[in-house]
């Protein structure tokens, strides 16, 4: 290392001596150290490899979990999407709020001035009646629309500040009208009874649903029980099978006036009554039928037999 600045002159004997650089270690005879240098690298690709394997892997798994979990760009758009809507959403309401109320404003104004051109015209016109009393005069459907239209909103508008007028609250000396409305307020409670009406509508369809799955239910008994009754008479006689039929017929009947319906009303009480007999009637009728196929049935294997 070069130094800078007076430089004394050092006796040999208080120099200090200098490390001497390691030797230089002689090459490999047969070249031992590069066949360790290739294993050494062998090594090294097979774990890397292996590390690669496992990082597909985990990407494939986490693929098959959730296909957007790579998806960056996607997330992040949607997480400013959100960040900025309600924004947009609260900006946009209060614009649509505000202007509506402008826009009825200046469409109010915009009738207000056109009728008081009209009443302006029409008086200028009756001044000057009696130069053009010989002529012939024309009016358009567009502008007799257009006078039915004001004489309308005109109407309206009588009608509305009498409405106000009516309502004033300064021109009132007692509060009759403050307590006539009190059943419209909704703090007051004003929606208890549709909210018990619903209710009561609610549990009546409850029960009609109910009393028609009881309905099925028996009838998928009463069709249980007549395929028994048909297996059994392949081995018994027909009138035996008929009789079984029957009288499982009627007790299925007998049972299904008594299904309880809490939340029925009396009307549909009654209309299920009024239909049992008519299923009633198309059971007897279907077993009939179907006796008198299983007697045929019978009579045919029986005639093969034979």
């Amino acid at each position: 290392m070069k130094k800078y600045g007076l430089q004394l002159r050092i006796p040999p004997g208080q120099q200090k001596p200098v490390a001497a650089k390691p030797p230089l270690r002689p090459p490999p005879v047969f070249g031992d150290d590069d066949e360790d240098d290739v294993e050494r690298e062998i090594s090294r690709q097979a774990s890397k490899n292996q590390a690669l394997q496992k990082i597909e892997e985990q990407h494939k798994k986490a693929l098959e979990e959730d296909p957007s979990v790579f998806d960056y760009d996607g997330v992040y758009d949607e997480m400013k999407d959100k960040i900025a809507r309600p924004k947009i959403q609260d900006r946009t309401e209060r614009k649509s709020k505000y202007i509506e109320v402008l826009m009825q404003k200046a469409k109010q104004r915009e009738v207000e001035h056109e009728i008081i051109y009209e009443r302006k015209l029409l008086k200028e016109r009756s001044k000057d009646d009696h130069l053009f009393v010989d002529k012939e005069k024309f009016v358009t459907s567009a502008y007799r629309k257009k006078l039915a239209e004001q004489a309308k909103w005109l109407e309206e508008e009588k009608l509305r500040q009498i409405r106000e007028e009516k309502e004033d609250v300064t021109k009132k000396s007692d509060l009759s009208d403050f307590y006539f409305g009190l059943n419209k307020n909704v703090a007051f409670g004003a929606r208890l009874d549709e909210d018990r009406k619903a209710k009561k509508q609610d549990q009546a369809n409850n029960g009609t649903h109910e009393a028609e799955g009881r309905l099925s239910e028996t009838k998928d008994l009463m069709h249980s029980t007549r395929d028994r009754d048909e297996a059994s008479t392949q081995n018994s006689q027909p009138e035996t099978s008929r009789r079984s039929e029957k009288h499982s017929e009627q007790a299925a009947v007998e049972t299904a006036p008594e299904i309880p319906v809490t939340h029925a009303t009396t009307e549909e009480k009654t209309k299920a009554e009024q239909a049992l007999p008519a299923h009633a009637a198309e059971r007897y009728k279907r077993s009939e039928d179907a006796l008198a196929a299983a007697r045929e049935r019978y009579l045919a294997r029986k005639r093969a037999r034979e």
